[in-house]
């Protein structure tokens, strides 16, 4: 070897060499500092801020009605939470079971509910995949989705007859079209570039949705799970509402109508945590599943 060029080898190596002139060097990037409010004890301390501002003014609103029964205050809500925690149900309602049992009732019916609506996730990847199956089924699912499910209660008690039938229906209802609809968008809306990269080392169908169209539309099924789930809730109140004769929902109503308000707020209180329950514990699961998406949001202002 050239002694000149071995020499010039190790000043490179050792940092003495010649560098290059006229070129401005960029700096190198500084990793982002993940602000206060990013935290979880950040997150944590305005959720219950947010929860005081609310109380608050709550309180003050509920007091200042000159008609006492039609908003209970924050604290007769809170008592009667406690009788019914401790299974003390007002004597004149009748037919009501305790909370206990109407939690298990409305969890029951949540469950089986969601549970048969994963059948939108299979119907909702074909129509994603293939033309054929989404001109089938897309004005179909869409028709429906728009109906309310007031209008159709009636007629699907007529169909179904019993009770826990019709309402498992419109569980089934609220929360199908929501998993198939979000399952659709991923599935479609695969990046073409996942597309290409498939087709130039010759996958073949099987291959092209195990290894590319399942992975990158994974997020967006289980996000439309996530949904569907919540919907899930609000179909079983509806439907405890509207058919049934247990449940939360209907010992909500049965409440009201003999004009017990703070004892219908206490259910609702307790229908506002199975919703936050239901929602947040599978935004666990996904954080879990996909933290390789972490790096793609976007970083939020204050």
């Amino acid at each position: 070897m050239n002694p000149s060029r071995a020499k010039e080898k190790r000043r490179l190596a050792e940092g003495t060499g010649p560098r290059l002139t006229g070129i401005a060097s960029s700096p190198a990037p500084r990793p982002r500092r993940s602000s206060f409010l990013e935290t979880q004890y950040a997150k944590v301390g305005l959720g219950v801020l947010g929860l005081g501002i609310f109380v608050l003014v709550w309180d003050i609103y509920a007091s200042s009605l000159s008609e006492p029964w039609i908003i209970a205050t924050p604290q007769s809500m809170l008592g009667s939470l406690g009788y019914l925690l401790q299974n003390q149900i007002p004597t004149e309602v009748a037919g009501v079971n305790n909370i206990y049992s109407s939690m298990a009732a409305t969890v029951e019916l949540i469950v089986a509910g969601f549970g048969i609506s994963l059948v939108g996730v299979p119907v909702g990847f074909v129509m994603g995949r293939w033309r054929a199956a989404e001109a089938i089924f897309d004005p179909w699912i869409n028709a429906l989705y728009a109906i309310p499910m007031i209008a159709v209660a009636p007629l699907i008690y007529i169909s179904l007859g019993g009770s826990f039938p019709s309402e498992l229906m419109i569980v089934f209802l609220m929360t199908f079209f929501t998993i198939t609809i979000n399952t659709f968008h991923g599935v479609r809306y695969v990046s073409s570039a996942y597309a290409e990269v498939g087709e130039s080392f010759g996958a073949s169908e099987g291959q092209f949705i195990r290894q590319i169209v399942l992975p990158a539309s994974l997020p967006d099924i289980v996000a439309g799970m996530r949904l569907g789930l919540g919907r899930a809730v609000l179909g079983a109140i509806v439907a405890e509402v509207l058919l049934g004769y247990n449940g939360l929902g209907y010992m909500m109503m049965s409440f009201l109508s003999l004009s017990r308000i703070s004892y219908m707020m206490a259910v609702i209180t307790v229908i506002a945590c199975f919703g936050l329950v239901f929602l947040n514990a599978p935004r666990l699961v996904e954080r879990r599943l996909f933290r390789w998406k972490e790096g793609e949001r976007l970083s939020r202002s204050m």
